[in-house]
């Protein structure tokens, strides 16, 4: 509705105040038998349009892409941070912890399985491959019960 009532506006604004009619109209009304009355506005000519000077001239690209600056309502922006603040409060202070809040608290490695091996594998070769320290790695994928040389055969074969 909002764009409807932006576009009548524009249109009002770049039709002359002089209380002429639509060019669709003036087409209409010309195809309707009223081509005896000859204006010079519906006479066509070859010389160039005028932009300086036009109502063209004086429009920015701000107001096609915004809709112009006169849509917005002074108080909008008091709106959407009260609301904002009021969401924030309500979701980060004031309810409840529910079975899904307590279930985020966990480590992740707990909820999907083999991805704590995947990763500290990922890790390991990189860290292989740019000549740093495994040593953590190392360590962590024993604990899973990986064999590194297995592993290492692996990596190399690739």
């Amino acid at each position: 509705m909002l764009r409807l009532l932006t576009k009548t506006r524009v249109l009002r604004q770049l039709m002359p105040a002089t209380g002429a009619t639509p060019p669709a109209s003036r087409f209409y009304a010309k195809n309707q038998g009223a081509a005896s009355q000859k204006s010079d506005d519906d006479m066509v000519s070859d010389e160039p349009i005028k932009f300086f000077g036009s109502q063209a001239a004086t429009w920015r690209a701000k107001d096609t892409r915004s809709g112009g600056s006169d849509e917005t309502l002074w108080y909008q922006p008091y709106v959407i941070s009260a609301s904002l603040a009021i969401f924030l409060l309500y979701f980060c202070a004031l309810r409840e912890e529910s079975d899904i809040d307590l279930r985020l608290e966990g480590n992740l490695y707990e909820h999907v399985s083999g991805l704590e091996e995947v990763q500290l594998t990922v890790n390991y070769r990189y860290n292989k491959e740019h000549g740093l320290d495994t040593k953590e790695q190392e360590r962590r994928l024993r604990e899973l019960g990986v064999d590194l040389g297995q592993l290492d055969a692996k990596l190399a074969a690739q």
